[in-house]
């Protein structure tokens, strides 16, 4: 891999979405999928796989994962980087720990899909609530945003057929 990447899940569990709040920038204070970036030696399901071991404590044996697109990530209409989005599915015989967790990127709790989608709801990273309701649905897409600060000017969503060579479901 020559081009830095950055991954996202959006995280499932019987009914609820995981959700981190971040306590670094970029978007310190938000909820947030987990994510971060793919190393360059990785792929970007093994990034996806590493990154949720590191954050949630999740083996891959205690989830599904699947491919469902990436977005083309801008600040003031310079590319930084692609972001290969996951939609994870915890097994619902995995006992998860009492939420809210505390760990190094932030805190940890499950939400409500309604809650996190609701049109008046600012505590949440902007790209993320635009893309749930296709992520949630499995729905393949190409995002393209553009940020001023953390401020999402621009959005669109782009329907695609296939993930990427090297990005299949697991």
């Amino acid at each position: 891999m020559t081009k830095r990447r950055y991954n996202l899940a959006v995280i499932r569990y019987r009914g609820t979405l995981l959700l981190l709040n971040r306590i670094k920038p970029p978007f310190a204070g938000l909820w947030n999928g987990i994510g971060g970036k793919t190393e360059p030696d990785e792929t970007p399901i093994s990034g996806m796989q590493r990154e949720l071991f590191e954050e949630t404590g999740l083996q891959t044996k205690q989830y599904t994962l699947q491919n469902v697109g990436w977005i083309d990530w801008h600040i003031d209409g310079e590319p930084i980087a692609p972001i290969d989005i996951f939609l994870v599915d915890i097994l619902p015989t995995v006992q998860l720990p009492l939420y809210p967790v505390e760990m190094r990127e932030g805190v940890l709790q499950l939400f409500e899909p309604e809650w996190a989608q609701a049109a008046d709801n600012q505590g949440i990273v902007a790209d993320l609530q635009a893309i749930l309701p296709t992520v949630l649905s499995g729905q393949l897409n190409r995002y393209d945003t553009d940020f001023h600060a953390d401020q999402m000017i621009f959005f669109e969503a782009i329907p695609i057929t296939e993930p990427r060579e090297g990005e299949e479901a697991l």
